[in-house]
């Protein structure tokens, strides 16, 4: 029986949030080397077939965001720094074609700002970074904003930022090929406690305080 490949693209803007993007691709990587088998496959985008320059200087080779690579399963726009003044209208018309289409939109990071401003997230429930969330919230009065690491709802999945990724990776993980894969990959990867949606970014008080 062939197992049926689970397609992700990752739409980075300048900028971008390394961390947030690595923990959303290793957990893709352990979790094929774990079964032995090529369960998920990945593709780095932009505009333009450039490298881009995540926020700690390092850069990515990137492939060209076209028709072609609009069939996929999901699609994760992964975000940063000043990720108001990554807007722009052709990449807004990009994002509402991937949605015509049926396919799965995910954020990383603050990208969420992007796929709320393309109308992508109206009526949904969705997060952010701690940082981005008054503006946020004072901006997109249609989006049910929550402080949790990570939100599914539908089609559309956001996240904090941070380590964040991690755990909406092992939730699709899981979710595909079941919780005993994601549990590995968890333990592959150090990772010994794995946040779910009900959990919130930050630390409580108590705990920051002692």
């Amino acid at each position: 029986m062939t197992i049926p490949l689970f397609l992700c693209l990752f739409f980075l803007q300048s900028n971008f949030s390394m961390i947030a993007f690595a923990s959303a691709l290793e957990p893709l990587r352990a979790a094929n080397r774990i079964s032995n088998e090529k369960l998920f496959e990945w593709e780095i985008l932009s505009f333009n077939t450039q490298k881009v320059f995540c926020s700690n200087g390092i850069s990515i080779d990137t492939q060209n965001l076209n028709e072609e690579k609009l069939q996929t399963d999901i699609l994760f726009v992964c975000g940063g720094i000043n990720i108001k003044d990554k807007i722009n209208k052709k990449l807004l018309a990009a994002l509402r074609r991937v949605s015509r289409n049926g396919i799965s939109l995910g954020s990383l990071c603050t990208a969420s700002y992007i796929l709320a401003k393309a109308g992508l997230l109206t009526n949904k429930k969705a997060t952010i970074h701690w940082e981005n969330q008054d503006s946020f919230a004072e901006e997109f009065l249609e989006v049910e904003l929550t402080k949790t690491v990570f939100v599914c709802d539908g089609n559309r999945y956001t996240t904090a930022g941070g380590t964040s990724s991690i755990d909406l990776l092992l939730k699709i993980i899981a979710d595909e090929h079941g919780e005993e894969l994601a549990n590995a990959v968890a333990d592959q990867m150090i990772y010994s406690s794995i946040r779910t949606d009900q959990d919130t970014q930050r630390l409580s008080v108590p705990t920051r305080i002692g």
